[in-house]
């Protein structure tokens, strides 16, 4: 008999009272499955499957769900992020960021602060006021252009080349912070203060 691998299963026919034993034979040199295969199927799946959302997700996106909690509730926001964006967000993790504004906009912060502390320590104020500036009155007061087009356009190489920090931090804060919208940066700021004010101590 061939080496073979047996598995088995009792099949009880009640009508005629006995015990059918059927086995299942599988020859013990089939291709086992490949541990690898199976990884990069994982993989491929995870690329095309739907976003599930990380612990960060709700720190980073929470400056806008703020804003737009003040006109839809939490679970129409979760609601949305899933049907528009495939993302998942369950309504009890926003309404547990929005209960706490503090904690979250601190922790939203913390993804600039170092950027937001480069541009503190060489502004004249030595402050983190500019961080409550509109996104206009940032771009006059940085980009230089009441030095004139070819002036300015100078100018903004020598920043290049002799504040790379700043301009590096410039970006971030750029991205990251000022594209969110003046009304909602205006009220974070109470949230914001208390550790704001320990960062300046620092300096």
């Amino acid at each position: 008999m061939d080496c073979i691998t047996l598995g088995y299963y009792l099949s009880v026919d009640a009508d005629v009272n006995h015990v059918n034993i059927k086995l299942n034979m599988a020859n013990e040199n089939e291709k086992p499955v490949s541990l690898i295969d199976v990884g990069q199927k994982l993989v491929g799946h995870s690329k095309s499957a739907e976003f599930t959302a990380n612990r960060g997700l709700v720190v980073e996106l929470f400056p806008f769900i703020f804003e737009a909690s003040e006109r839809m509730s939490a679970r129409a926001v979760s609601r949305f992020l899933k049907e528009e964006q495939n993302i998942r967000l369950s309504a009890v993790t926003i309404t547990r960021a929005l209960n706490d504004p503090k904690k979250s906009w601190v922790s939203f912060f913390q993804s600039v602060e170092s950027s937001a502390v480069v541009i503190a320590k060489q502004s004249r104020s030595k402050s983190f006021q500019f961080l409550f500036l509109s996104k206009a009155e940032w771009e006059q007061r940085t980009s230089l252009a009441s030095e004139g087009p070819v002036t300015g356009m100078v100018a903004r190489g020598v920043r290049a080349l002799l504040r790379p920090e700043w301009v590096a931090a410039d970006k971030v804060i750029r991205e990251k912070w000022f594209s969110i919208g003046l009304a909602t940066r205006l009220k974070a700021k109470p949230y914001l203060e208390e550790h704001l004010m320990t960062l300046a101590d620092k300096f």
